[in-house]
């Protein structure tokens, strides 16, 4: 349920180190070979595009008619549907399934969660992104009294849901989902200050990706969580973290 996708409105590629696109990418980065991905609300397909060019096979959904048509080159197919209630006609076909930046947007993302669980394979996971609400810059507005909605960020005025690392969970829980990972992202600097994307700040990025894993609940401004249905055989436990990330 994403808007165009223009820059203006926040729904744009995020192209610096650590983000939730960086992750939900690197999670898919161990595909050896071609594997099928459903991108639910794939804006201006920014992520099918990639994933594309990886050789995936990737369906998309987006309710922006708009938005659909600069993604539809970039997917094998999309559906223009209300993702609140679209069917999700397929059974056993994904490898994966995204929400990158969704279930936010969405009046019970659980429920829309738990309805797209039946067209993973056996073996197939749930990619999510969202933001995190207890980030130390929201505690701080909330303390001097300021709670403003914003055109992009945390407090988008389009968000209509609010997570914490705990309320995701059990959010994730309630659509029938056992967590396997999660990895936080840090406040997008770049983004505020776009000098810092030069290669003489990457050190003070991993710094501060340090810092943002010391204390994930206070310091990250967004989770990217992967999930597989609650029946599945397990794979993997706990939190775990690419090694890529603990040496920043």
């Amino acid at each position: 349920m994403t808007p165009s996708g223009e820059p203006q409105g926040g729904y744009a590629f995020k192209t610096f180190k650590y983000s939730s696109h960086y992750w939900i990418l690197k999670k898919l980065e161990q595909e050896r070979k071609p594997v099928r991905i459903l991108d639910v609300g794939c804006a201006s397909g920014y992520l099918g595009k990639i994933l594309g060019e990886r050789g995936h096979h990737v369906t998309g959904i987006e309710s922006d008619a708009a938005a659909a048509e600069e993604a539809g080159a970039y997917y094998d197919l999309l559906h223009v549907d209300d993702i609140e209630t679209f069917s999700f006609p397929y059974r056993r076909e994904f490898d994966y399934i995204l929400f990158a930046d969704v279930l936010e947007h969405l009046r019970d993302p659980a429920a829309v969660l738990r309805r797209s669980l039946p067209a993973l394979t056996d073996s197939g996971t749930v990619v999510v992104s969202v933001p995190n609400i207890a980030n130390w810059i929201i505690r701080l507005k909330l303390l001097f009294g300021n709670f403003d909605s914003t055109d992009r960020g945390i407090l988008d005025k389009t968000h209509l849901h609010f997570f914490t690392l705990r309320t995701l969970r059990k959010m994730m829980s309630d659509a029938s989902c056992r967590v396997l990972d999660v990895t936080p992202t840090p406040l997008p600097v770049e983004l505020v200050l776009p000098l810092t994307a030069r290669k003489a700040f990457a050190p003070l990025h991993a710094l501060h990706y340090a810092l943002t894993l010391s204390w994930r609940t206070m310091f990250a401004y967004q989770f990217v969580v992967t999930a597989a249905p609650c029946g599945q055989t397990p794979v993997r436990t706990g939190d775990q973290m690419p090694a890529e990330m603990i040496k920043g």
